[in-house]
């Protein structure tokens, strides 16, 4: 009887997690859509399509762009899902701040590479000028290293200061050299973002195996 209460509760569960993610997947689109379709008089085929469909070219248009947003999501995952594991112990208390900050940022920088924001969103649709972006993102980056300076000490900060070096050397290449050919600039950015995962997913990893050995621990004293 028991087991029967339990599994009903469990279906119930399911569709209502169900239910909501239809609804916040659902509900979004159909606004986005709507405005598109008869404000900005926009084909709702730009928003749904692939863009090498629309365009007719082939499928690997954009390949190396598209593999550093895989590689930002996937920096992004890492931290802020450890950082949902983290923060749960007192213990881990400054490094789930730190996966927070990290995920939150790297999110940002997704988002911007993704739609293009400060190469076209902030100049060309609200003509803000791209170095005032430029301008915020380093006042976060000295934010970053200024609030957790004693944590990346602890950290393999040469990887994530490599990275940077990397992102550095692309904008030099963007800005001051804009007759480099465009491949040099997307291959020390691709290396930037990649770099940046390397030293996310291995501290990502460190933390969360220390968390749950010692876990393994507690349990394993406890039980005698």
């Amino acid at each position: 009887m028991k087991n029967l209460s339990f599994q009903k509760s469990s279906y119930i569960t399911q569709i209502k997690v169900l239910l909501l993610t239809f609804l916040i997947t659902i509900i979004p689109f159909s606004l986005i859509l709507t405005f598109v379709k008869f404000k900005a008089k926009v084909p709702t085929d730009y928003l749904t399509r692939d863009p090498s469909a629309i365009m007719n070219v082939p499928f690997y248009l954009g390949l190396f762009s598209n593999i550093g947003i895989l590689f930002w999501c996937s920096s992004a995952s890492i931290c802020l899902f450890s950082y949902i594991l983290l923060k749960k112990d007192i213990r881990a208390k400054e490094y789930s701040s730190f996966f927070l900050f990290s995920g939150l940022l790297t999110s940002l920088l997704l988002f911007d590479d993704f739609f293009l924001i400060h190469e076209s969103v902030f100049p060309d649709y609200l003509h803000i000028n791209e170095k005032i972006v430029y301008a915020g993102y380093i006042v976060l980056v000295l934010m970053f290293f200024l609030k957790f300076k004693t944590i990346l000490k602890k950290t393999e900060f040469l990887i994530l200061l490599s990275a940077f070096m990397f992102f550095g050397l692309s904008i030099v290449c963007d800005n001051i050299f804009p007759n480099i050919p465009v491949a040099i600039e997307d291959t020390f950015k691709l290396v930037g973002i990649t770099t940046w995962f390397t030293y996310f997913a291995r501290i990502c990893l460190q933390r969360v195996s220390r968390l749950l050995s010692l876990s393994l621990l507690e349990k394993q004293s406890l039980s005698r």
